[in-house]
């Protein structure tokens, strides 16, 4: 943040207030519609009484405007609105989920509101909401920044040898058989080409198989944007150096080490302090129902990921010192997302299922003093409750591709019991439905969702809502 930012957020405080808001999941996690449903709320409130300017009727106008950053790219709200209503110009007219983001995205919101307490005989005051997308393929890079070369290696290649992958990580893992990566080597260039566009394709099958959230990376071979081609993307893992050998200056694993340290510091570090460093608030959303379902990756290995994803941010800290001098973010969601996907007597389960997956993480965040809390939410609701008599059993019910009419789906019912995914599981029979999104959404009125409201409300560390 240059020193004209810094005066800038200084005079906004004393008439208008700015927060800038990411939000963070792993891929597929339900980002874009996050966004997407959280700024159509606020847009057309009818629904959000749960969000407290909304239920005590002091929000007076809501709505977009120009984004701060002139060099990023603006969030696609209007597309996405279109596609989730099935009014794209180039779509068949039927309703349908947007794209996962694929690049960096910004949008601003502004809120026209009426304060309480003494601040409420000056006016309405005015909240600039700018939130943030980014993919999530990008997410899992801050992982690097703690983590030499032979230490992502060392763990990179544990996952291609993961029976899992022997179809797609064969091809690169018999090629590094072939190479000699310590000794002198004076075509290192075109031996790091060929060794990075097999790992590059590794990468790519795997996630186009496995789909949904992936913990793969780095980032930017999976979505390159800007850097494809680049030399910042020839390099890849390399098995340890062998005991008493000596590993030249001219050769491949010095290539190699050398990019990852450049994209450590020009992708990753750039990145985190031009966006990530400048949060005020976080949402963390995890797709809970996609890893406890039959073939879904281990809650563990998320869980893990994520722990430190949020270690590399700033959260919390440095609290008697003003923003715009140690900036730092105060306030965290983590959100089980998609929780229409699941009856609702089994909402509380998956909060608690969060709870205990990220506990280590809920538990730092609030030693370093910032606000947080934990639900189950639907930032739009594709599925209605059914409730069979005959086995006093609660379904859930909306169209899939398969089927033109609704169809009631049991997934299966969370486990509290030990399994050996942990303290709380799911049973093997476990699977979440893919629905569509629901048919006859209005552009211009308010949506269903579940407890989309309610993220705006935050506890403190202690545990007293604000």
């Amino acid at each position: 943040m240059n020193l004209f930012d810094q005066a800038l957020d200084i005079g906004r405080g004393l008439t208008e207030r700015r927060v800038r808001l990411g939000v963070t999941g792993l891929s597929d996690a339900g980002k874009t519609v996050f966004i997407t449903s959280l700024v159509h709320g606020l847009l057309h409130p009818a629904r959000m009484t749960r969000l407290g300017v909304v239920g005590e009727e002091r929000l007076d106008v809501a709505v977009l405007r120009p984004q701060p950053s002139q060099d990023l790219p603006r969030f696609p709200y209007e597309a996405c609105v279109a596609q989730l209503t099935g009014h794209a110009t180039n779509g068949d007219g039927k309703p349908a989920w947007p794209e996962s983001t694929r690049s960096i995205a910004e949008l601003r919101v502004s809120i026209r509101y009426r304060p309480t307490g003494l601040v409420s005989a000056f006016g309405d005051r005015l909240l600039h909401l700018d939130l943030f997308d980014y993919p999530g393929e990008w997410l899992l890079d801050l992982t690097l920044l703690d983590r030499s070369f032979a230490e992502w290696s060392a763990g990179a290649l544990a996952l291609a040898r993961q029976p899992a992958a022997d179809a797609f990580a064969a091809p690169w893992l018999e090629h590094l058989d072939t190479l000699d990566p310590d000794a002198p080597d004076s075509a290192a260039e075109t031996a790091a080409l060929d060794a990075a566009g097999r790992f590059t394709a590794y990468l790519r099958a795997r996630r186009a198989a496995e789909g949904r959230a992936t913990l793969l990376g780095p980032g930017r071979f999976l979505l390159p944007g800007e850097l494809e081609g680049s030399p910042l993307l020839t390099f890849c893992p390399l098995p340890p150096e062998a005991p008493g050998v000596k590993t030249a200056r001219n050769s491949l694993r010095s290539l190699m080490e050398e990019r990852y340290r450049a994209y450590r510091s020009h992708v990753v570090k750039a990145f985190h302090e031009r966006h990530f460093a400048r949060l005020d608030r976080q949402v963390v959303l995890v797709d809970l129902g996609a890893h406890m379902s039959v073939g879904g990756r281990p809650l563990a290995e998320v869980s893990q990921s994520l722990d430190a994803v949020l270690k590399a941010l700033a959260i919390g800290g440095s609290g008697w010192l003003p923003r715009w001098i140690s900036p730092r973010i105060d306030r965290v969601l983590f959100a089980a997302s998609k929780a229409d996907h699941l009856p609702s007597d089994q909402h509380p389960a998956m909060e608690d299922l969060l709870r205990r997956s990220l506990g280590e993480s809920i538990r730092r965040t609030a030693y370093r003093g910032a606000e947080l809390d934990v639900i189950s939410l639907a930032a739009l609701r594709a599925t209605r409750e059914v409730l069979s008599k005959d086995e006093d059993r609660r379904y859930v019910a909306g169209r899939t591709e398969d089927a033109p009419r609704d169809v009631a789906h049991f997934p299966g019912r969370l486990d509290p019991g030990p399994t050996d995914r942990g303290p709380w599981g799911a049973r093997d029979s476990f699977r979440i439905a893919r629905f569509l999104p629901p048919p006859g959404l209005d552009p211009a009125g308010p949506w269903p969702h579940l407890r989309l409201g309610r993220a705006g409300h935050l506890r403190r560390a202690g545990g007293r809502r604000q």
